[in-house]
């Protein structure tokens, strides 16, 4: 038996405090979320430093609401982050296979000694065979398939009005079944514009509606048949604070006799195209161009660049940047424009295209408005996914019969073979997760489906064994994939960390004692 020497024993008890300290921290917050999964998922009460509240069980939102200084905490709310940025869903479930996975490999370097490196290798190759699966399980849908309503009904049916949310989306995406003259996939994102509303009653209407106060009592309540341009150039008028930084009255003269030919120009542009409408980002208008303008019954509405890039995409014509391309530019066609005064309310209606659609979130309170807007947002972002990537079954048991399948491969062991058994583990955990939250136990459960297809759960209801896709219980495949190569990004930069070192640069940490150059021995 050989003796350890003490500096070897002092350094891997180093080594298992910063895994341990690592492990606790991604746990701790991913115990956060764990109980917000599925649909009996329950709610977290948010409340800021200025005593704001927020009611939400959406896995981003609490995410990004932690205030943490442990630095490998802060890297789970950034893999978050990432996961809504890219995916729009699927945040919790990426945390818990981070954390799993995590916990997992803390315990094989820890108590079974197993070098690091093996158990990243072996996770890599986990992950990659997982999505290939993943990939082969998917089955594609489009917007006419009506399994496309259940994987919004999965992704959004728990929230808060869970059911008139799904309504809002699946009419959305009905609308947008058939849209005429445009090719390939629908970019929901692009083609659903969101408004929270609160205080009105939910609506979706087909077209565009823009927030804004108009103050003009020449205004008609309604236009039909309009023809509108698109500007995006400056229109401002001379400032004062520039005119009084003029040497001479002769100046002064000479500016506003351009500034006013100029304007005279460009409203008589505006008119030569025959427009009803302009849409402009410039903030302030020369006050005789709006003059002009409204001599003219031409419009003039004050739009923000995403407003005015969600307006050129509705109505699939361009925006003109100076002067010049207002006579090459197309006009686009509105079916007719109208103004709700008490709402404040712009809805401007599709013509012969349908390109965009809005939704009007409403709600009794602010909180409340806030929470369906982002159950609305989930459903969209998981209908985007489905028809992207796919659908699998839910409730955790596409990740449940990947994680057989792994372990079925997996049997003729190996040295990356610990890490594979890592993903898998974690794979198993979505649906003991999603069980226990319903009140079931959430291993006895799932001995019962171990050697059954992919497509077969546990109804959470009835606590029986049941096909997911005939129950209607869909996901989408790419928002699991995502969360997948989320959460493997963490797992692997964690479980290599031995050390957790004060730095006074992160370019230039230094491990163990620091180096004198100036040491004459050296």
């Amino acid at each position: 038996m050989t003796e350890q020497k003490p500096g070897n024993v002092q350094v891997q008890r180093m080594e298992n405090t910063a895994l341990e300290n690592n492990c606790t921290a991604v746990l701790s917050i991913a115990d956060t979320v764990r109980t917000t999964l599925g649909p009996k998922g329950l709610d977290k009460l948010l409340v800021d430093e200025l005593g704001n509240r927020f009611i939400t069980n959406d896995g981003a939102t609490i995410m990004l609401s932690i205030k943490t200084i442990h630095p490998v905490a802060k890297l789970v709310v950034e893999i978050a982050d990432r996961q809504e940025a890219k995916a729009g869903d699927g945040t919790t479930t990426a945390v818990i296979l981070a954390a799993e996975m995590i916990k997992e490999g803390k315990r094989l370097i820890a108590d079974m000694g197993i070098h690091p490196t093996l158990i990243v290798r072996g996770i890599e190759l986990g992950i990659q065979r997982s999505i290939e699966l993943f990939k082969q399980m998917a089955v594609k849908i489009n917007m006419k398939d009506a399994r496309l309503a259940q994987v919004i009904s999965t992704a959004a049916g728990s929230r808060m009005d869970g059911n008139q949310v799904v309504s809002l989306v699946s009419e959305a995406l009905n609308i947008l079944k058939n849209p005429k003259g445009k090719k390939g996939m629908v970019n929901l994102k692009k083609s659903i514009f969101l408004i929270n509303k609160p205080g009105l009653e939910d609506m979706v209407f087909d077209g565009i509606v823009i927030q804004r106060q108009l103050f003009d009592q020449q205004i008609p309540d309604r236009l039909d048949n309009v023809k509108a341009i698109l500007l995006k150039m400056d229109l401002k008028e001379i400032k004062e604070s520039w005119i009084k930084e003029m040497r001479n009255y002769d100046e002064i003269v000479r500016m506003k006799e351009s500034q006013t030919k100029m304007t005279k120009e460009i409203s008589d542009s505006i008119c030569m195209t025959g427009a009803d409408i302009v849409f402009i980002t410039s903030a302030h208008t020369d006050d005789l161009l709006l003059s002009n303008l409204l001599e003219k019954n031409i419009l003039l509405i004050h739009v923000s660049n995403e407003e005015l890039l969600n307006i050129a995409n509705a109505l699939d014509i361009q925006v003109a940047r100076r002067k010049e391309d207002m006579g090459k530019i197309s006009m686009g066609t509105l079916k007719s424009v109208c103004y709700d005064e008490e709402s404040g309310l712009l809805f401007f209606e599709n013509h012969a295209q349908r390109k965009m659609v809005t939704i009007i979130i409403g709600g009794v309170t602010k909180v409340t408005s806030q929470e369906r807007w982002r159950a609305v947002k989930d459903g969209i972002s998981a209908a985007q996914s489905a028809l992207n990537d796919g659908i699998v079954a839910g409730g955790g048991a596409a990740e449940l019969c990947i994680s057989e399948k792994l372990k079925e491969e997996n049997l003729n062991g190996g040295v990356d073979s610990i890490g594979i058994e890592v993903v898998a583990h974690a794979l198993s955990s979505i649906m003991r997760q999603i069980l226990t939250n319903a009140g079931f136990n959430g291993f006895e459960k799932m001995t019962e489906i171990r050697n059954k297809s992919g497509e077969y759960g546990i109804d959470i209801s009835t606590g029986k064994e049941e096909d997911m896709f005939e129950a209607g219980v869909i996901d989408s495949a790419g928002i699991k994939i995502n969360a997948l190569k989320s959460a493997a990004e963490i797992v692997k930069a964690v479980l290599r960390i031995d050390r957790i070192l004060i730095a006074s640069s992160p370019h230039n940490a230094v491990v163990g004692n620091p180096v004198n150059e100036t040491d004459p021995k050296i």
